[in-house]
């Protein structure tokens, strides 16, 4: 049951860093290791989607896009099921530790996690980069720490009193 009207009113934030959270896991399934082409699919229509319609969903949300997020994060719920990664994982101890919403810290680590799969599996962060209509894969972690913050969102963990004492308990 996927009814794009019951978010026309979230927050901004609410909707960025949900938003965020879809797009990570399509991000990571599709980076995950493993052979599952059906996963890697749907991974990649679901950034399709979040790249069309997340921006629009938190400035200027109508059914249309809110409806396009909703099928992102269903289909990530689906994609995912081939892993996650190191956004995730840097993520949840963030969210446990700090309190921070589960989206703002994938929203955070993102691009560090993009930067550190760029050097793992190239190819596959050319694939995504493309959809972002970027030359290589080169810039994306560059592009999504811009894109988080077109949409209001903070990019680093001191904004969240995150303190370089603080990571290695991480």
């Amino acid at each position: 049951f996927v009814d794009p009207t019951l978010s026309i009113g979230l927050p901004p934030f609410i909707t960025a860093t949900t938003g965020i959270d879809a797009l990570t896991h399509n991000i990571e399934a599709y980076l995950a290791s493993g052979f599952n082409p059906m996963c890697d699919g749907m991974a990649l229509e679901a950034i399709k989607l979040v790249n069309n319609s997340l921006e629009k969903a938190t400035k200027d949300p109508c059914v249309k896009s809110r409806g396009e997020m909703a099928m992102a994060a269903l289909i990530g719920a689906t994609a995912f099921q081939k892993g996650l990664g190191v956004v995730h994982s840097m993520a949840h101890p963030l969210s446990t530790k700090f309190n921070m919403h589960h989206g703002l810290a994938n929203a955070i680590c993102l691009p560090t996690g993009v930067k550190f799969n760029d050097e793992v599996v190239p190819e596959r962060v050319d694939e995504i980069a493309k959809i972002f209509e970027l030359e290589s894969g080169r810039g994306l972690a560059k592009y999504l720490e811009k894109y988080i913050s077109n949409l209001g969102l903070p990019t680093n963990l001191s904004s969240q009193g995150v303190e370089p004492d603080d990571i290695e308990h991480l």
